[in-house]
C-alpha cells in the first residue's frame, strides 16, 4: 500500500494486517504506479518478501502494453462465457506477462 503521511500508512497497514494479509509499504502516493495493472506485484501472490523485488522491477513504460496484452488474452480466454479456467489461472497468466 502507498500513503504520503505516516498517519495514514499506519492506519491502513493495520487494516491490511487485521483482515490476516501481509502488509507491505510500498512508499508515496506518487510511486504507487508500481502496483498498478501490468505491474511485476499486480494480482500476483507474491510473499512479502518477494514483493520489494517486484516493486522495484516495475518499469512505468512498459506497464500499459502488459496490461493491454493480460486484458486481451483474458477476453480471448473468457468471452465466450463457457471457459471456466482454475483460481490460479489469472495469477499464472499474470506472472507471465508481467515479471
Amino acid at each position: 500500500m502507498a500513503a504520503d503521511r505516516d498517519h495514514d500508512r499506519d492506519v491502513a497497514m493495520t487494516l491490511v494486517e487485521d483482515t490476516g494479509l501481509d502488509a507491505v509499504y510500498s512508499g508515496t502516493l506518487a510511486e504507487s504506479w508500481r502496483q498498478q495493472p501490468g505491474a511485476p506485484v499486480y494480482c500476483t501472490d507474491l510473499t512479502r518478501e518477494e514483493i520489494e523485488a517486484a516493486l522495484s522491477a516495475a518499469e512505468r513504460a512498459r506497464l500499459p502494453a502488459r496490461r493491454d496484452l493480460g486484458v486481451a488474452v483474458m477476453q480471448e480466454r473468457l468471452g465466450d462465457g463457457t471457459t471456466n479456467p482454475d483460481e490460479e489461472w489469472g495469477v499464472r497468466l499474470v506472472r507471465a506477462i508481467n515479471m
